[in-house]
């Protein structure tokens, strides 16, 4: 039988917006600032940011707390799970706590197979930016990037 345990999400993007979760999930969720260490978030020219792991970098979001398997599952079709992104278990950090919890985190292995199938087939392939050079060159930060994940 399926633990019914609770589980955190961590979010760094769309699912930020409590309104989203709430039509997606059909609940609302409590929900707390959190950083990830380890990952980069990555601002592609087209599509959805995704982030990877990098030591040393670090992701600011939210914790969404104690969501049950239903809302997660509804959560994990909105995200592609197992096509664009991977959910994997994490430890965040809220308040210098570190907290366990799952996150979306970008497919690297369908990415670069799409990347290669792009070159291949002549079409220029999106660049993908960290967050920083993204800032850098005047694109709009994530947290208010309605299209971020």
């Amino acid at each position: 039988m399926p633990s019914q345990e609770p589980i955190n999400l961590f979010v760094y993007g769309t699912l930020v917006d409590p309104q989203r979760v709430k039509a997606l999930a059909g609940k609302q969720f409590a929900r707390v600032a959190a950083t990830l260490e380890g990952f980069e978030r990555m601002v592609p020219d087209t599509g959805y940011p995704y982030i990877l792991p990098k030591p040393g970098a670090a992701v600011s979001g939210f914790l969404l707390k104690h969501l049950d398997a239903v809302s997660l599952n509804r959560l994990d079709r909105y995200e592609a799970e197992g096509d664009l992104y991977l959910r994997q278990e994490v430890e965040v950090l809220v308040a210098g706590q570190p907290v366990h919890a799952m996150t979306y985190v970008g497919h690297s292995i369908r990415a670069l197979a799409r990347t290669a199938s792009r070159q291949k087939n002549g079409v220029k392939t999106p660049r993908c930016l960290p967050d920083a050079a993204a800032a850098d060159r005047g694109m709009q930060a994530p947290s208010s990037d309605a299209r971020s994940r």
